[in-house]
Parts: structure tokens; sequence; C-alpha cells
């Protein structure tokens, strides 16, 4: 990918993360903690049934789809897409009718599943034919709408179901542009393509959704236990750190991964081995001094951004989110990518099925006694020792190398930012000048890891390996 079109892409997605923040600080304060709550138990069945369903395919596309026939393969896609969207509707009716759930909830779920599996198959489609143009104007709409049409849903109906719907139209219009850049292309489905995206796409199902049931585990004992309520505190807190996280280590991870797997093909082991220990400096920094950072200054930053009513039930939970999602960023943007230069594809499933069971299993002990408290070191334990499991097992299968170096070095300096914080706070009494104080040490020791490792430059120093 050239290097302006990775630029456009991160700039894009920078924004998007933006946008999305945006949205959850709007919609919380206009929703209150139960229509919010009642909102993301809605979104997290959604994205276990899209788990299920289509997500695989969009990365089958992306693993087989040829240049020379895009006619069969976009085709192909679409016919999939359509046939598993039917099963997702036969499957809900069945639900509905067996008295499982509601109908308004269903639908709900269903309509956000369909918008989501197409705007992701058209933005795969755009992405994957080489027009970051289009791809890059899908997430910036789908930020925009998402805002306008929620905020008008919340405004004239304020229930959950009337935001789901809105962010489903948001989807399907942020969505338009792909449909123009493929409109010419004529259907034509073709068997052997089809027979491709299957052959390939099909053990992704069952991973795709075992990760989504991790992702949503802790929120659905949440809301058995403690009802909608508490889940809406708990899901916006965590949504919002945890898009943070992601933000930095999607970026990272397009930057370097990718130029390390293409040294790797090529059998350059040495240039593949440099740019995954510049991967894994700059992860390191994203997970310690994100997770400083909000240790720090996370209490601000979240009653700033949501208000009284979701900061007060979940002040006590952002340090263990902090330190989940750490790890989070450690597992899913360095040690897991050890899949890609190895044959050991299955690996993602059977960490997911271990992230699922240790989630499920404290959250089951935990919440009932600890509330949302339980629910979060649920997931922090899990984001743990799966972060763990990759590490150990890594070695087996290809050593994604670890930076010792940097492993002390940006250990010890985050270490150092959060002891200084600890220092200013006993020291310095009146609240401005210790903000300033604790923004300046933080600053000053991020600056320090950025420095020395170079930090800021790894992408374009992965960039000119590549070449």
């Amino acid at each position: 990918m050239k290097q302006d079109n990775i630029v456009l892409f991160l700039a894009a997605r920078g924004l998007s993360a933006a946008g999305n923040l945006v949205a959850l600080a709007i919609f919380s304060r206009m929703a209150g903690p139960v229509t919010y709550g009642e909102y993301l138990l809605i979104f997290a069945w959604t994205v276990i049934v899209y788990g299920f369903s289509t997500q695989w395919m969009r990365f089958a596309f992306f693993g087989v789809y040829r240049h020379q026939a895009p006619a069969d393969y976009i085709s192909s896609y679409g016919v999939l897409l359509g046939a598993a969207l039917v099963g997702v509707a036969v499957v809900l009716t069945g639900i509905w009718l067996a008295g499982i759930a509601g109908f308004n909830f269903l639908t709900a779920v269903f309509v956000l599943v369909v918008s989501m599996a197409g705007y992701e198959a058209l933005l795969e489609i755009s992405r994957t034919r080489l027009q970051p143009g289009v791809v890059a104007m899908h997430m910036l709409l789908r930020a925009g709408f998402v805002i306008a049409f929620g905020a008008a849903a919340l405004w004239f109906q304020g229930t959950a179901v009337s935001l789901a719907v809105a962010v489903a139209v948001a989807h399907c219009c942020a969505a338009v542009p792909g449909y123009f850049a493929i409109r010419d292309i004529e259907f034509a489905p073709n068997t052997r393509a089809m027979r491709g995206l299957i052959i390939y796409g099909w053990p992704l199902l069952i991973s795709f959704g075992v990760m989504a049931v991790g992702q949503s585990v802790d929120r659905l004992v949440l809301a058995h236990f403690g009802g909608a309520g508490a889940l809406g505190p708990y899901g916006v807190v965590a949504d919002l750190l945890r898009q943070a996280f992601m933000v930095v280590g999607e970026s990272i991870t397009m930057a370097l991964v990718t130029v390390a797997k293409q040294h790797a093909n090529a059998g350059e082991m040495e240039a593949a081995d440099r740019v995954l220990r510049n991967t894994f400096n700059a992860c390191l920094a994203t997970a310690t001094f994100g997770a400083v950072f909000f240790l720090i200054f996370g209490d601000m930053v979240v009653h700033l951004l949501v208000g009284e009513e979701f900061y007060e039930p979940s002040r006590a939970l952002i340090p263990i989110f902090a330190i989940a999602f750490g790890f989070m960023t450690m597992r899913s943007f360095y040690f897991a990518q050890v899949i890609y230069f190895s044959t050991a594809s299955h690996l993602e499933l059977v960490v997911s099925l271990m992230f699922v069971a240790i989630s499920a299993a404290l959250a089951t002990l935990l919440v009932p006694f600890e509330g949302a408290k339980g629910a979060a070191i649920a997931l922090m334990v899990a984001h743990i020792v799966t972060c763990l499991a990759f590490v150990v097992v890594r070695r087996r299968y290809y050593p994604m190398p670890v930076d010792r170096s940097g492993l002390f070095t940006i250990s010890i300096l985050a270490l150092f930012a959060l002891l200084a914080d600890y220092a200013v706070e006993h020291v310095v009494t009146a609240p401005v000048a210790a903000l300033i104080a604790k923004a300046v040490v933080f600053a000053a020791f991020g600056g320090l890891a950025i420095f020395r490792f170079d930090l800021l430059s790894l992408s374009r120093s992965g960039r000119k390996m590549a070449h």
C-alpha cells in the first residue's frame, strides 16, 4: 500500500474513532443508564449473531479475491451474504415464536446485523480493490451519520430500539459510496469463486463467533444479574477505554505487521525480526503508557465525557479496565499475530475458547456478589491469561521476538510515570497545579520512551525496510 494511502486510512480511522467517542458521550447523556444499557444489550447480541453468521465472509473475500475476475468474487460474496442473512432471519423468527425474546428486541438485532453486514461487505470490497478514498469515506460517513441519526432517534423516541434502528440506518447510508464503486460490475456469481470463499472461510466462522461471545459474555452476565441499569455505566466506560487502546493498536498493526509479513513471505527473516521488534516496542508503549494514562487521568476523562450518572457507578472500574485493555493490546495486536507467520491459525480459536471459559466462569461467580466490579475483574483476568497463553505457545510455532531492552526500559519509564504521579498527589495541593504537574511528568516519561525507541517514525522505517 502506498504511503499516502496509509496516511489517508489512518487519518480516517482516527477521525472515525473520535466520532465514536463523541457518539458515546452524546448517547449516554441523552439516553441515561437504563436505556443505554438496553441498547448495549441489543448490540452485544448483534455482535454475537454477526460473528456466527457473516463476519467470516469479509476475511475470506480478502483471502481469495483475484483482481482478474472481480465480478465472480464480488457476486459470489453477495450471494453468500444474502443466504446467510436469510438464515439469520429464520433463526430469529424461530426464537420469537418460541417466546425466548421479544419481537422489538429481535427486530433491532436483525436490522443491525443486516446493516453491519452490508456496510462491512462494501467496505471490504473497496479495501481489497485498493480504493482507499472510498474506504475513508465509508468510515467518516458512518461516524457522522451515527451521531446525527442516533441523536435524532433519542430526541424524538428515546428508546433503545429506536437508537439501534438509527445506527442501522446510519450504516446503510454510509455504505452508499461502496455501492456506487461496484454498481457497474456485472452480477455473475461463480461456483468456483463461491467454493473458494467457503473453503477458505468456514474455519473462521467458529473462531469469530467464539470471539464475539468472548467480547460480550461479561456484559450478558452483568445484565442478567444486575439489569440494564448496571450494564449502561459499565459498557460506556469499557467502550471508551477499549476504543482508545484499539485505535493505536490497529494503526501499529497496519503500519508494521504487514511489512513484517512481506519480509517473512520473501524469506527475509532477519528483516521480519527487526520490524517485529519495533512492533513489540510500539505495542508495549501503547499498553503500558495507555494504562498509566487512564490510571492517572481516567477519572477526569470519563467524568468529562459521560457525565455523573455513568461516572459515579463505574469510577472504581477504570483502573481494572486500564489494566485489562493494556493486556488486550499486547495480545491482540502483537502476540496473536503469530497466526500470520505460521500455520497455527487454530491458536486464535483455542485462545478465544479459553477467554470465553475464564470470563464466563469468573463473571458467573463474581457478579452476584460484586456486581459490575466482578464483571470487570473477570474481563481483566481473561485478558491477562490469554495474553500470557500466546506468549507461552508462540515459541512452538513462530518465535515472535521480544525486545528485552524495550521490555525493561519502557516498563520502567511507565512505572516511574506512575510513581511520579503518586508523588505529585502528595506534594502539590492546588488541584490545577497538580493536574499540570501530572501532565508534564507523564509527557516527559512518555516522550523519553518515544525518543529512545524512535516510536513516531516506526511506520516510516518499516516502509523503508520493505523497499
